[in-house]
């Protein structure tokens, strides 16, 4: 059992998970000195979705997508009253400029209720649930474009990002055929992630998932088992590479660990960034340290 005030903290917990703030989008790819589009696509389901295409003189292409409550830039984290993450920036640009200068062209986009992106039904966001639909919106917006409909496409995402992409290759196993590699950000499996927040407010996290559960279930129709992503590893067909902060607070690395062991394709690789507490770390940490991005997109994107 729960009391008042635990109640109180886990409703605005639900409330934050599946109605995130929508954050400010402070930087563009020009204050980097890229020329880029503003560019839009629909989802099956008909939410627009707004992003940037950045041009590079190539035949491959990067598709992005991202964390909540962040957005195709990333997350004003050092800005007051979004400074309850470790109070520091977490900007995708850096990482965007050096795909583009290793030869990549960009995609990146802002996932539904989130930046500049519509509204799913209830506006509510699915943490992946739903998000799937931008995810092959988006590789089916490369393939439409003319300068890019028959090029290499490779995916980046990143925790809500990363359980989208995965729903999605269970969902249309096929739309993946084609993609050659993918990098996957702390994937999450939603039971940890209410343990560990309940913990940090000082509630039993048995308790914690009890209470929470119907909670959650009254302002999405989800429950918390529809964010298990480890069962659905088994449908991940490309090699990917994944990234968690191993000490990260909001999460367990075990269950990456876990997503990783079960991931069905011998081409993959594991990487723990280390000596931090801070999920958002790992979100910073291609921006700070491109190097190995570089050289596992180079690698799976060369012609067979």
């Amino acid at each position: 059992m729960v009391n008042e005030q635990q109640q109180q903290m886990l409703t605005a917990l639900a409330q934050g998970l599946s109605t995130p703030p929508r954050t400010p989008i402070l930087r563009t790819p020009k204050e980097y000195g890229m020329e880029y589009e503003e560019i839009s696509f629909t989802t099956a389901d008909g939410v627009k979705i707004q992003g940037w295409f950045i041009p590079a003189n190539s035949d491959k292409v990067i598709i992005s997508n991202h964390f909540s409550p962040a957005n195709r830039y990333g997350f004003a984290g050092h800005m007051e009253g979004l400074d309850f993450a470790g109070g520091f920036e977490v900007n995708f640009l850096p990482r965007y400029k050096a795909l583009h200068d290793a030869g990549y062209n960009v995609l990146a986009y802002d996932l539904r209720s989130h930046g500049e992106s519509g509204d799913g039904e209830g506006k509510i966001s699915g943490v992946g649930y739903y998000e799937w639909q931008e995810v092959l919106a988006s590789i089916d917006y490369i393939k439409s474009r003319e300068d890019t409909a028959n090029q290499d496409i490779s995916l980046m995402s990143m925790c809500m990002g990363a359980n989208a992409t995965i729903n999605a290759m269970e969902k249309k196993p096929e739309a993946f055929k084609d993609i050659k590699s993918l990098i996957a950000i702390a994937p999450l499996k939603g039971k940890t992630t209410i343990e560990r927040q309940s913990e940090q407010m000082g509630i039993p996290s048995d308790a914690a998932v009890a209470a929470f559960e119907p909670i959650y279930n009254s302002i999405t129709g989800l429950t918390v088992e529809d964010h298990n992503i480890i069962p659905k590893a088994k449908n991940i067909q490309i090699p990917t590479y994944f990234l968690q902060v191993r000490n990260d607070t909001n999460s367990r690395w075990t269950d990456v660990q876990e997503i990783f062991d079960n991931t069905p394709v011998e081409d993959k690789k594991i990487e723990y960034v280390e000596e931090t507490p801070w999920r958002f770390k790992g979100y910073t940490y291609f921006s700070e340290h491109p190097e190995s991005m570089i050289e596992w997109f180079d690698n799976h994107m060369k012609e067979a």
